[in-house]
């Protein structure tokens, strides 16, 4: 263990490290104002560990800790700033055990920089360094499940959700839930080799005993499950489901991209005289999405309901940031101002 330490700290150091935007580097003495400053910001703070007032002088005395620092240091904090166009934008922490091979990571960002990707840029490239050159094989994050924005920053860097513990982090004078997410050596390299491309053919599957189990392994980030149910709890929904106390058949597919399993749709299956279809589900899995294919599946689906002579399409989504809507919005679907089980109904028109 202790040879394992030393072969970390004799490894040339990477910063400052470099993205397409940014310049990633330990902490220094021009950092001190913008980093008190917005660390005295509420809404950056309202979810991270530290009090506020944060003083001027803890500043100080974080960057006095990292003067002469050019590289991560096993078995204490490193503090990494981001910096933008020669400014301080924000910081990475990254807390390396004494012997290597596991890290805990951190993030704030100022909030006028916040939404533009930052964060994902820096915390992927400080993972691919911590991985790719200091052999670490399990980096990990702790936040509150009331940090949905810090969530979804992990889930495009990688990072899986790994479990929930109740009232098990102090913070503030009381117990919070505390949420870990992490990611493996393996899994960083999966996530750094997953397609981006849009697929070349992305196919329709109809499921059947052979190949049903196999598609229940599509999932998405964990933070997308409050929008749309996994594909196990779709299959009860087909199964049990009712509209108006009558009950309701579906049409159930898997989706592929380029032979790959990539997702999951369901709609259900009415007389184009009697009633008007609705898309009860549609999910890409985690590896698959920002490539196109929900775009091209909803494309298939409306041109299959135009030949059986429906016009419209209904479907319904939760109103809420990190939620489909824009992308229904982007296809065409327009909000009827109605609300079912708190979702908002939309419909298409399929002329």
């Amino acid at each position: 263990m202790e040879d394992e330490a030393a072969t970390i700290t004799d490894q040339t150091t990477a910063y400052p490290l470099r993205t397409e935007r940014l310049v990633l580097r330990p902490v220094r003495e021009g950092d001190i104002d913008p980093l008190t400053a917005y660390r005295n910001d509420p809404q950056v703070a309202a979810l991270q560990d530290w009090e506020l007032p944060y003083p001027r002088e803890r500043a100080e005395r974080l960057v006095a800790e990292h003067a002469g620092r050019v590289d991560i240091t096993p078995g204490t904090g490193t503090q990494i700033g981001i910096e933008r166009d020669g400014r301080l934008i924000g910081d990475v922490y990254v807390g390396l055990h004494e012997h290597g091979g596991v890290a805990e990571m951190g993030f704030t960002l100022a909030k006028e920089h916040q939404g533009q990707g930052y964060a994902v840029e820096a915390v992927s490239a400080v993972v691919a360094d911590l991985v790719g050159r200091l052999g670490v094989h399990r980096v990990f994050a702790q936040l509150s499940p009331l940090n949905e924005a810090s969530a979804r920053v992990l889930e495009r860097a990688g990072f899986e959700f790994e479990s929930l513990a109740p009232r098990s982090f102090w913070w503030r004078g009381t117990w919070d839930d505390n949420l870990v997410y992490a990611l493996s050596a393996e899994g960083w390299r999966e996530w750094r080799d997953r397609p981006r491309q849009a697929p070349r053919e992305v196919r329709l599957v109809e499921l059947t005993d052979d190949n049903e189990w196999a598609h229940r392994s599509v999932r998405t980030h964990r933070s997308q499950q409050r929008f749309v149910a996994p594909v196990a709890q779709s299959y009860g929904d087909a199964m049990f489901g009712e509209e108006d106390g009558r009950r309701v058949a579906a049409v159930l597919r898997g989706i592929e991209a380029d032979g790959e399993r990539a997702g999951f749709v369901m709609w259900t299956d009415v007389d184009p005289a009697v009633a008007e279809p609705y898309l009860w589900r549609l999910l890409i899995d985690r590896r698959h999405q920002h490539r196109g294919i929900g775009a091209r599946v909803m494309g298939m689906i409306v041109e299959h309901l135009r030949e059986q002579g429906h016009r419209t399409l209904r479907t319904s989504w939760v109103q809420a940031k990190g939620g489909p809507e824009p992308f229904y919005l982007r296809l065409g679907f327009v909000p009827t101002g109605e609300y079912d089980d708190g979702e908002a109904v939309a419909r298409l028109r399929l002329e």
